[in-house]
């Protein structure tokens, strides 16, 4: 298992990434490719046999921070692997006071990974997500460095 920046020749596997995660609701080809151009963002896999089996992003906005997707593979689900993406970004997102993200309130794994790195459930969004349609919960971490 490879975790590493993502670079161009990613994109296709994290579109198939992405696609097995979150179905018709996953980004398209041309929404990763311009994540990983945006000056302010920082994009990583995780590669096992050539196979991208996990991914994140995070956007930087002046001292905030945002993870905008945290997506991994289902068969490689419950091995560490979110835990180790959200240490690289963590490690790798300078200049930040604090990091934001939304995730849904039924989505009970990714939440305790998030409270496992300190971040907190500060409001919910009414009806946030599609497909099917649930609410948000948006949660903070204060970043001291």
């Amino acid at each position: 298992m490879i975790l590493c920046k993502m670079q161009p020749g990613h994109i296709a596997g994290v579109k198939d990434l992405l696609d097995s995660c979150f179905g018709t609701s996953a980004w398209s080809t041309e929404s990763i490719a311009a994540q990983l151009d945006k000056p302010d963002s920082y994009c990583a896999v995780a590669v096992d046999e050539d196979k991208v089996v996990g991914y994140i992003a995070f956007e930087k906005i002046l001292d905030e921070g945002s993870i905008v997707e945290l997506a991994v593979d289902p068969e490689h689900r419950r091995q560490g692997m979110g835990r180790r993406l959200v240490e690289l970004m963590l490690s790798s997102c300078t200049g930040v006071k604090t990091i934001c993200l939304e995730v849904r309130v039924s989505n009970t794994a990714a939440r305790s990974l998030y409270e496992a790195f300190d971040f907190e459930e500060i409001t919910i969004r009414k009806n946030y997500y599609d497909d099917p349609r649930e609410d948000a919960a948006i949660m903070i971490k204060k970043v001291n460095e």
